[in-house]
């Protein structure tokens, strides 16, 4: 499989500064974006660390090799950042400071995917015109939506809406899910923070991802999230797979 990716990240109309961060490299088939925790002191640090971190990953190996070291690299991370967090005291709260993101990891060998993540960060795979939420959001409003507590209609304009209840360095122990399913030719792959998505609906997810050529579906995305409101920050990466031709 061949791989063809582009991302881009802005701030938003309403931040001056931008805590998300992307890594993007289709030779390795690895991606990441993550969101550092709004509210929260150094969560572009969180967020920036990650993706150093995983741009440091072997690119060698199996996929469940490969799997298997970042997830490691994700644990000894958490470890680092929650133990900064403990040692420094806010000083608007006296509460021990969180350093901490959200994050969503695609790797692949071009026969399977698997993808990493907590907190609300999505992974979206448009196949054969039908879009696909690969991610399930760690947040108070799914918990309760989930357990049948709330409606989806009441989980739209929830006040608890943004508070996620998983995201890398906010517990001594980190947990995130996992899910590996199989590549095909024509797939077309978006990583994104929640800045990028809450302003978009899934036909506008659909239609710009359909659009030939990832940097130009990664364009038509921005541009439409910054034609709103723009409140947070927004990160997308969009990933295009084709076979690789036979010689």
């Amino acid at each position: 499989m061949i791989w063809n990716s582009s991302d881009y990240s802005h701030p938003g109309h309403s931040r001056k500064i931008n805590e998300d961060a992307v890594f993007s490299d289709p030779r390795s088939g690895t991606w990441c974006v993550a969101d550092g925790m709004g509210g929260h002191e150094q969560g572009g640090l969180a967020s920036l660390l990650l993706v150093e971190t995983i741009a440091d990953a072997p690119i060698y190996g199996s996929l469940e090799q490969r799997v298997k070291e970042i997830q490691q690299r994700i644990l000894r991370l958490n470890q680092a950042l929650y133990a900064k967090g403990r040692d420094v005291i806010s000083d608007h709260n006296g509460k021990r400071q969180i350093i901490g993101c959200t994050f969503v990891i695609l790797i692949s060998d071009g026969l399977y995917s698997t993808c990493l993540w907590a907190g609300d960060s999505r992974l979206y795979l448009l196949r054969e015109d039908n879009l696909y939420q690969i991610t399930d959001d760690h947040t108070v409003v799914n918990d309760l939506l989930a357990r049948g507590v709330i409606s989806k209609s009441d989980s739209e304009n929830h006040p608890q809406s943004h508070i996620v209840t998983r995201a890398l360095g906010a517990a001594e122990h980190v947990e995130f899910e996992k899910k590996t399913f199989a590549a095909r030719e024509g797939d077309r792959y978006l990583l994104c923070s929640d800045g990028l998505y809450n302003e978009l609906d899934s036909n506008d997810i659909s239609e710009a991802l359909s659009i030939e050529g990832s940097s130009n579906s990664c364009r038509v995305l921005i541009e439409k999230v910054l034609q709103t409101d723009a409140t947070d920050n927004l990160t997308g990466c969009v990933i295009n797979a084709s076979y690789a031709p036979e010689y």
